[in-house]
């Protein structure tokens, strides 16, 4: 799995608009391969964004989401700003990404 998360924010009028797209499979454990065998669970369970370093968002996800989701949300922001993005999934593994509002 190519874990490279990419992330763009760019600011207008003092509200920033970020677009992430996460390389992930997000199995939910309920579909079967070609054999009828079960594709064991593997989906993203959290997402956070900090903004210069403090708390900006935490969400959990679950089995809903799509493979390799795009997550889209907009913030107050200035040009020059630092957001940073971190993803967790059910089998520990974590992502991240950062870029500097443009």
């Amino acid at each position: 799995m190519n874990s490279a998360v990419r992330i763009v924010a760019v600011e207008n009028g003092g509200v920033a608009t970020a677009k992430v797209i996460v390389p992930h499979p997000n199995e939910s454990g309920k579909r079967k391969d070609e054999q009828g065998n079960l594709i064991p669970a593997h989906f993203i369970t959290e997402a956070e964004g900090a903004l210069n370093g403090s708390e900006l968002f935490v969400m959990q996800l679950g089995l809903s989401v799509s493979k390799n989701p795009f997550l889209q949300f907009r913030f107050k922001a200035a040009k020059g700003d630092t957001l940073k993005v971190r993803l967790k999934d059910n089998r520990q593994n974590s992502f991240e990404a950062e870029t500097v509002v443009k």
